[in-house]
């Protein structure tokens, strides 16, 4: 398929959902699961506190470690699997639906009557899965680019196209 590409792009809580949690899963796994990492410990202190002491006399605080374990990985997995419908509900207003054409050059991306023209040299890391790309244009910010908004075949010549010009991290 030749290139330009041509995609109409509205952003969905679905799509930032799985954006956010592609970006936490491959760029920072640890740093995403920290409170799931956190919540394990405390119910394994309180596990070994049992193992040591008895429950005897200690329950207070053997039930404490892990009441509060369980409690901090219920809040991890709140919180992965809500961000991104909670970052489209606060920018929702701000969210307009846009017009990419990638091309062998660049990327250019319109919405309104405001163009940002993103060369592929100033793109520092993608980030794919089999259903979505980022493209990172700096550590923490990157553009989103779902399977469900390309047609036919242009998908896969975009995952091409992206890993002939950018570094891949899957």
């Amino acid at each position: 398929m030749p290139l330009p590409i041509n995609i109409q792009f509205s952003y969905s809580a679905k799509n930032l959902q799985a954006a956010n949690m592609l970006h936490y899963k491959k760029n920072y796994p640890f740093r995403g699961r920290i409170l799931l990492w956190f919540g394990i410990l405390l119910i394994w202190t309180g596990v070994l506190f049992m193992m040591m002491k008895g429950i005897n006399g200690h329950e207070l605080s053997i039930y404490t470690f892990i009441a509060y374990g369980v409690l901090v990985i219920g809040i991890h997995f709140y919180i992965m699997n809500t961000l991104g419908k909670k970052l489209f509900k606060k920018h929702r207003n701000h969210v307009r639906s846009m017009d990419i054409e990638i091309a062998e050059d660049f990327i250019r991306l319109t919405a309104d009557d405001k163009t940002a023209k993103v060369k592929w040299n100033e793109i520092l890391k993608a980030t794919m899965s089999e259903n979505i790309v980022l493209l990172y244009t700096s550590k923490m910010s990157f553009y989103i680019f779902p399977k469900e908004n390309f047609n036919k075949n242009e998908f896969a010549v975009f995952t091409t196209l992206v890993g002939g010009k950018v570094a891949i991290r899957n």
